[in-house]
């Protein structure tokens, strides 16, 4: 066969129709990476050292504060959709109705959430959470942020 009169030649000739034009690339779009959570705990509630909140000395007292410690260390490598889906935190959204906390800023909207099994079932670290900042608000040892009925007992 002649390759002169092979139509399926692999090389276009310059000047055809199909020539190639600078700078036409187009770049693929990358998803954006999603910033790691992080703490704060510039709204600690320390009056609420009496029941049923709990200061950072009574978690220490009680072996819970390395636990809380490690989980904070896990969940600051993951971005707040992973840590959702990996139930390291639970969004609620409004304060607890049924809650035994008082509302510590009863005028602002905040989306108040809960990371969950520090050292058991029971121990929960209370707070909010504005985009990827978990802001500590309570120590909750007992579960009594948010209460749920007793299942299978």
């Amino acid at each position: 066969m002649n390759k002169k009169n092979n139509k399926n030649t692999k090389f276009i000739p310059l000047g055809s129709s199909v020539e190639r034009k600078a700078n036409n690339r187009i770049e693929r779009q990358v998803a954006e990476e999603k910033p790691l959570m992080l703490f704060s705990f510039k709204d600690f509630q320390y009056n609420a050292q009496i029941p049923p909140g709990q200061s950072y000395t009574k978690w220490q007292t009680d072996e819970l504060l390395a636990y809380m410690l490690e989980k904070f260390g896990y969940i600051c490598n993951v971005n707040r959709i992973e840590a959702e889906q990996k139930k390291f935190i639970k969004v609620y959204g409004a304060f607890p109705e049924n809650s035994e906390f008082d509302n510590p800023f009863p005028d602002r909207d905040v989306e108040w959430a809960i990371i969950m099994k520090i050292s058991g079932q029971k121990g929960r670290v209370a707070g909010h959470i504005i985009g990827h900042i978990f802001y500590v608000v309570f120590l909750d040892s007992e579960h009594l942020f948010y209460p749920t009925e007793k299942r299978n007992t």
